[in-house]
């Protein structure tokens, strides 16, 4: 791209090209057409050719996202070291929660061009500043109640659960499933939500449970498949929903 004066000699590219082939792993893939290249591996091609003029700032837009789960998990990791390697700030556009937490040492949280927070990935996600913020990294449960001195009462609780929160009235409180604990709704632990189980979905060493309210409200919890094991409950069984972790934030 350079002018001709100002170009490397055909020597010095083709060490290039082999250098910066074999920094992304595929050095073994020098006599391929672009043609004969999976998405992953075209992936790779398109931030070599990125890097082959030594930027001092790289953007990202959406690099993974035309390619299927398994291929993006496997270029989040190789890339992540990729940028330990080298050193290259490099600004990461993407939709996808998962892929932002694992590649970013900093994440910016955008809502219709407004900057919603901006932090670490595990402040974000430990500390989400706003209802936008906690719904958008990741799955989220969202409680309907209100606060008083007593803490934060969900609609359809037997009793208020204690949760931080400045301010009293109308609210809107996050749990994430896997802050759900279950307990059977004829046990000694009231302080929660009955609700019914709905569906259950085994999701590898974990298990999805359903959980519907006699308001209609839908709760998703997440444990490990021994916990649910050992509850023995069946689709239609009562139980008893405790959150123990909440973000309450007023109610718009």
């Amino acid at each position: 791209m350079k002018p001709r004066r100002e170009r490397l000699s055909e020597a010095v590219i083709r060490e290039k090209v082999h250098e910066l082939l074999k920094l992304v792993q595929l050095d073994w893939l020098t006599q391929r057409f672009p043609s004969e290249l999976s998405g992953g591996q075209r992936q790779h091609i398109a931030l070599a050719r990125a890097l082959a003029v030594e930027p001092k700032v790289l953007l990202l837009d959406e690099p993974f996202g035309a390619l299927d789960a398994k291929v993006r998990k496997e270029l989040r990791s190789w890339l992540r070291r990729l940028h330990d390697n080298l050193h290259i700030s490099t600004l990461f556009v993407t939709h996808d929660q998962e892929e932002a937490l694992e590649v970013a040492d900093r994440i910016v949280v955008m809502n219709h061009g407004r900057v919603e927070q901006v932090g670490s990935p595990q402040d974000v996600y430990d500390h989400p500043q706003t209802s936008f913020v906690y719904e958008f990294l990741g799955a989220a449960n969202r409680l309907q109640g209100h606060v008083d001195a007593h803490g934060f009462s969900a609609n359809g609780a037997a009793k208020a659960i204690t949760a931080q929160a400045h301010f009293e009235g109308r609210a809107l409180a996050y749990v994430h499933p896997h802050d759900i604990a279950l307990y059977p709704a004829d046990g000694a632990h009231r302080d929660g939500i009955v609700v019914g189980v709905r569906r259950v979905v085994t999701l590898g060493g974990s298990v999805r449970v359903e959980l519907e309210g006699n308001a209609g409200g839908v709760l998703e919890a997440e444990l490990d498949r021994e916990t649910w094991r050992a509850l023995q409950l069946n689709i239609g069984d009562g139980v008893t929903a405790v959150p123990r972790s909440l973000h309450v934030f007023p109610a718009q």
